[in-house]
């Protein structure tokens, strides 16, 4: 891949897999672009509030480096008040007709599990976020939509006269499913995804396989162990599935500055 990056550092990650990375901070100088593009990265998705110019120049920037920009974006509360997410939406295609440089698609964090009645009535919720997503994928067909969920959506639950586990249902409705699957080594990384991996492989959708980089639990995020070693656990993931996953950091700023 061609990048147009100022310096070069002696170890970094280029993987064959689609890479990608969350970028939640918009106010980011392009040092950080540049560690993207030092790194293999090909996807960033991007958050933004508010259209204007400065997104233009970002997409600009990153397409010049052969990176695809995505749309950022997320609410728990989108789950049961589609249309406040439709007023948001609206915003997004608005901005792709009015700009040369476009999103690629959207990149939905919408994270069931932050409401705060979710353990009081997480099968309803689960139905409701599975709904959700039905309607976004099914309303809008000519957009690119993502989706953002945890390892452990494993519930049964029923939707359109089918029973299923919900990861399944999201699988199928999404155009591509991110797993966070938040472990800070390759074998548990598969371990908590293979269900997954398994069943996107099944229905032949795109996957990405997501790994953390913050201040989080130490099983949670490679920020004590370092770069190089979080590195070396991405390439043996391709040694553990043979099928044609990608991957994603979280996220850009605490990659570059953490560890």
């Amino acid at each position: 891949m061609f990048c147009a990056c100022n310096y070069y550092p002696s170890k970094n990650l280029n993987l064959n897999n689609t890479l990608g990375v969350w970028w939640w901070d918009n106010r980011l100088d392009s040092s950080y672009l540049d560690f993207a593009c030092q790194n293999g990265v090909n996807e960033i998705y991007y958050y933004t509030s508010t259209f204007d110019n400065k997104n233009k120049n970002f997409i600009e920037l990153a397409n010049k480096q052969n990176i695809d920009v995505f749309w950022l974006t997320g609410d728990y509360t989108w789950i049961n008040n589609f249309d406040s997410f439709l007023l948001e939406l609206d915003k997004f295609i608005k901005f792709q007709n009015s700009s040369d440089f476009k999103f690629s698609g959207v990149h939905l964090d919408v994270e069931p599990h932050q409401d705060p009645n979710f353990e009081e009535n997480r099968k309803e919720i689960l139905q409701s976020y599975v709904s959700f997503i039905y309607n976004v994928s099914n309303l809008y067909n000519d957009i690119s939509f993502d989706i953002d969920i945890p390892f452990w959506l494993d519930d049964i639950i029923t939707f359109n006269g089918e029973t299923k586990e919900t990861y399944k249902f999201l699988i199928d409705y999404a155009d591509r499913t991110f797993i966070m699957s938040y472990r800070d080594n390759a074998q548990n990384i598969f371990n908590v995804s293979k269900e997954e991996l398994e069943y996107a492989k099944f229905v032949n959708k795109k996957i990405f396989l997501c790994v953390e980089t913050g201040d989080e639990e130490d099983i949670v995020t490679f920020k004590e162990e370092g770069k190089i070693f979080m590195y070396n656990e991405l390439y043996k993931l391709n040694e553990l599935y043979d099928y044609n996953f990608g991957i994603s950091i979280h996220h850009i700023k605490s990659w570059k500055e953490s560890i």
